[in-house]
């Protein structure tokens, strides 16, 4: 019953908060695109406002531990390897190819990371959770230029990689919230708190307008690259890496922290950077709505079972 209860406090926040930007939707008091412009203030502004709030109250120093950082790096690198190798089963057209290899190995880490760490971890393991973005986010982005570039036949241009990581604002406020806490910057306790309460808006904000975003319409044209991509990102990649954790001796807040790299849904920006990057924006935005809704069930399948082995 605790396994159940506790797997409970991860998934009803997140459906809540989820079906009251529906609710808001089918009322006509948002329309999509008002959502749409919603999420794009919340992403460029309260969201790293609130990674940026969490890295600065981290004693840095103390919280990061080698051995994570470097498991979760180089799991996300072997599942895009594995995401290229099986995704050529599925579609030879290079453009979805490359879309669906993002939409399977780039989770919402920020967003959803962030809400898993706070429901089942301590103020330590949400402390890692957030400096763990500091290493995740430009490394999804990174792999996400090249996966692109590759795929229009192209050569990945080092300054242009690193400018559209430097572009990113989930990765500017990382390094600078880091950059303060390594070096003991104190921000004013007025400042400090105003940009806290600022930023503790963003998550539940975030998933109230992603439930406004969410629309089923279209998918039928793609469902089975839609499949392919649920299924990948879901259960296939946050199983081996949870797996993989376990037999490394990871538990408590750093195995959790690898479900949340892990398990989280398609990044919300995943979209944009499909479609400004020659990839198939549609199918981006449908893996985008499908796991985002579909996770519900398989986070709290991953919670109740780790919780009821007493592996969190």
């Amino acid at each position: 019953m605790e396994s159940f209860n506790l797997a409970l406090s991860v998934v009803v926040p997140m459906l809540v908060y989820m079906v009251t930007g529906a609710i808001i939707k089918k009322l006509g008091i948002f329309h999509p695109d008002q959502f749409r412009a919603l999420n794009t203030m919340l992403f460029k502004v309260f969201i790293p406002l609130s990674l940026f709030c969490n890295v600065y109250a981290t004693d840095l120093r103390t919280v990061i531990v080698p051995d994570i950082f470097l498991f979760c790096a180089l799991g996300v690198i072997i599942s895009v390897l594995l995401a290229t190798c099986f995704t050529g089963f599925f579609t030879k057209e290079k453009r979805d190819r490359a879309t669906l290899i993002q939409g399977i190995y780039r989770s919402n880490f920020v967003l959803f990371g962030l809400t898993i760490a706070q429901s089942l971890c301590d103020a330590e393991g949400v402390a890692l959770v957030s400096a763990l973005s500091a290493v995740v986010v430009p490394l999804f982005n990174m792999i996400a230029v090249i996966i692109f570039e590759l795929s229009k036949g192209g050569n990945v241009r080092i300054g242009k990689l690193v400018i559209s990581i430097f572009r990113n604002p989930l990765v500017d406020a990382g390094i600078l919230g880091a950059v303060f806490s390594l070096l003991r910057i104190q921000l004013p306790v007025l400042l400090a708190g105003s940009l806290k309460t600022l930023g503790g808006i963003a998550t539940p904000l975030a998933l109230v307008a992603l439930g406004g975003i969410l629309s089923f319409q279209s998918v039928m044209a793609h469902r089975k690259l839609l499949v392919v991509g649920m299924m990948g990102r879901l259960f296939v990649v946050p199983l081996l890496a949870v797996c993989a954790g376990v037999l490394m001796g990871f538990r408590g807040n750093e195995l959790i922290a690898i479900m949340a790299v892990f398990a989280s849904p398609t990044a919300v920006a995943s979209a944009p950077m499909a479609q400004s990057m020659g990839g198939n924006g549609d199918l981006a935005g449908e893996i985008v709505v499908m796991t985002s809704a579909f996770c519900i069930f398989s986070l709290f399948l991953f919670t109740f079972v780790m919780a009821g082995m007493g592996l969190i």
